[in-house]
């Protein structure tokens, strides 16, 4: 992935500032993505446990609210949580986050292959 910086962005008819990251491909292990569909009800998608998704090919582009998770560098892991307000302080296109929450208004580019998808409407 590629830190691109900071950038703006509309979510429900407001613009709000996120983070704007580039990559080649991406993969998610164990993907579950979630989205409020009404107030109190969330569009549940998950992948097929230990799966593998993916996104590709070509230029992706994600537009991040938060990312919070493990930054792991050579085995290191460092606990990010990274925003508008607090982003990541380096570029490093070659990194892997683990145990990661992000919190995303768009993704273009790619096309997202989610194996075994499971898709669920949850109230509560």
């Amino acid at each position: 992935m590629n830190f691109v910086g900071v950038v703006d962005a509309l979510l429900d008819g407001e613009v709000v500032k996120v983070l704007k990251f580039t990559a080649g491909d991406m993969r998610i292990k164990d993907l579950v993505q979630s989205a409020q569909i009404s107030p109190g009800v969330r569009l549940v998608t998950a992948a097929r446990p230990g799966s593998t998704s993916t996104v590709s090919p070509g230029r992706i582009e994600l537009f991040t609210l938060q990312l919070k998770g493990n930054l792991d560098l050579f085995g290191i892991k460092i606990p990010v949580d990274y925003s508008a307000a607090h982003p990541p302080p380096l570029n490093v296109p070659f990194v892997t986050f683990t145990e990661v929450t992000v919190r995303n208004t768009d993704l273009v580019g790619g096309t997202l292959r989610i194996p075994g998808a499971r898709i669920s409407v949850v109230a509560g």
